[in-house]
């Protein structure tokens, strides 16, 4: 059993051959800002995960998080839903890549969110953080995408992600059109 289970704030590896690709990249700016001020004004702004309920002063720490699903064999992003999450734990969720470009001061500020989020202690953390260098993404589907890519086009990036909509989320005809537009959207039968 994973004793990890219950924590609410937890690293969210996306998988590296899913690195920077994204339903809201993809879909632009603005009607990325259209689904987020629609959930903002039907959905009590509050992060799902810590509880943080932002002044309206304070509502761009607010963000919108999509949850996703990965299908190595297509090479597609299946969006599920999206989520109101605040700039910690969202910068957490991301930890990795909040790594590469955050001081060591704002990295011990989000260990501290994480501590007091799931309320435990640094050594839990630091504990958590090692399980996840153990957790790799399974040989079957590793070998699946190998086979229908070589190494050097993984590397270099030689390879398109399409997008799934199977969530219900504001403006999902819009997306899908959009998707499909730029040859993204991928459609399960």
């Amino acid at each position: 059993m994973d004793k990890y289970l219950d924590y609410k704030l937890k690293i969210d590896a996306k998988p590296s051959l899913f690195h920077g690709s994204t339903v809201r990249k993809a879909v632009g700016q603005s009607l990325w800002y259209r689904i987020r001020d629609y959930i903002l004004k039907k959905e009590v702004p509050v992060c799902c995960i810590c509880g943080f309920s932002p002044q309206q002063d304070e509502m761009r720490n607010l963000h919108l998080h999509e949850i996703d699903h990965y299908d190595f064999e297509n090479i597609v992003v299946k969006l599920l839903g999206l989520n109101l999450i605040c700039a910690n734990c969202h910068a957490f969720h991301h930890f990795g890549f909040t790594q590469l470009y955050s001081s060591k001061e704002k990295m011990e500020r989000l260990i501290e969110h994480f501590v007091k989020v799931n309320e435990c202690e640094i050594n839990d953390f630091k504990e958590y953080r090692r399980s996840l260098l153990f957790r790799r993404q399974p040989d079957s589907e590793i070998k699946k995408t190998k086979s229908n890519l070589s190494f050097q086009d993984i590397k270099v990036g030689n390879y398109t992600v399409r997008y799934a909509i199977l969530g219900d989320i504001p403006f999902k005809d819009e997306v899908i059109e959009k998707l499909n537009k730029k040859g993204l959207y991928y459609q399960y039968k």
